[in-house]
C-alpha cells in the first residue's frame, strides 16, 4: 500500500513513544502505525475529498476509457487536476446503434488540466449520453504538502485520543474502537485545509 507519510514521521510529530501505548518495542509500534493508523487517516481524507484510494500518491492514478456525457462547451472529467491525457474519443453513432469510437487528437480538443475540463473543438457526438470516452491520469506529480500535513496531524490526533482514553492498542484497539475516535480527531481545522481538494461527483458511465 502506498502511504502519503511514514510511521516514523507520525511517531516523531505526535511525540508518543511505544512505552506510552504499551508496545514491547519501537518497531512494533511503528508497524502498528503503518498498518492501522495511517490507512485509517488516508481513507478518511480520500472519502472526505471524494477521490479514489491512492489519489494523492505521487504521479496520480490512471483512468481508462472513462465514459462521460457530452456537454457544450466544456465536458467535466470526473477527477482533476489532470497529470496526463492520453486518449480522447467520441461516439459517432446514434441511439440503439453499437458505438463507434473515433479518436480525437490535438488541436481538435482543448483541455484545462487544473480544472479537468475538456472541449471538443470540431466534433460533436451523435448523442449526448456517455458519448465521450477518455483515458487519462489524474492527481499530482508529488503528494501535496497540505495532504501530508493533514494526514500526519490526523494520525497524531488518533494517538493522543487513544492515550487520553487509556486504551491499550495491543489488547483492545480494533477497527471499531478506532472509528469511535474519528469525530474528535478529524477536526474542523483539518477539514478546512482539505476544502480545495474536495471533488464534486460527476455522472459517468
Amino acid at each position: 500500500m502506498v502511504t502519503y507519510i511514514s510511521a516514523h514521521d507520525v511517531k516523531m510529530f505526535a511525540r508518543v513513544s511505544y512505552a506510552d501505548l504499551e508496545f514491547k518495542s519501537d518497531s512494533d509500534f511503528e508497524a502498528w502505525i503503518a498498518d492501522a493508523i495511517i490507512p485509517l487517516a488516508q481513507g478518511i481524507i480520500e472519502k472526505y475529498c471524494n477521490v479514489p484510494v491512492g489519489f494523492f500518491e505521487a504521479g496520480g492514478i490512471s483512468f481508462t476509457n472513462q465514459l462521460l456525457d457530452y456537454r457544450y462547451p466544456w465536458i467535466n472529467l470526473q477527477y482533476y487536476p489532470i497529470v496526463t491525457l492520453s486518449k480522447v474519443e467520441y461516439n459517432s453513432q446514434g441511439y440503439g446503434i453499437t458505438p463507434t469510437w473515433v479518436e480525437v487528437t490535438e488541436p481538435d480538443y482543448i483541455v484545462k488540466k487544473d480544472s479537468g475540463q475538456l472541449m471538443l473543438v470540431s466534433h460533436v457526438p451523435a448523442i449526448p449520453e456517455q458519448s465521450v470516452r477518455v483515458t487519462y491520469k489524474a492527481g499530482y506529480w508529488a503528494t501535496p504538502e497540505a495532504i501530508k500535513h493533514v494526514c500526519i496531524q490526523l494520525c497524531s490526533n488518533f494517538l493522543h485520543e487513544i492515550l487520553q482514553r487509556k486504551i491499550s492498542p495491543v489488547m483492545r484497539v480494533d477497527d471499531w474502537n478506532l472509528k469511535l475516535i474519528v469525530p474528535n480527531a478529524f477536526t474542523r481545522e483539518l477539514q478546512v485545509i482539505l476544502a480545495p481538494f474536495m471533488r464534486k461527483s460527476v455522472a459517468v458511465g
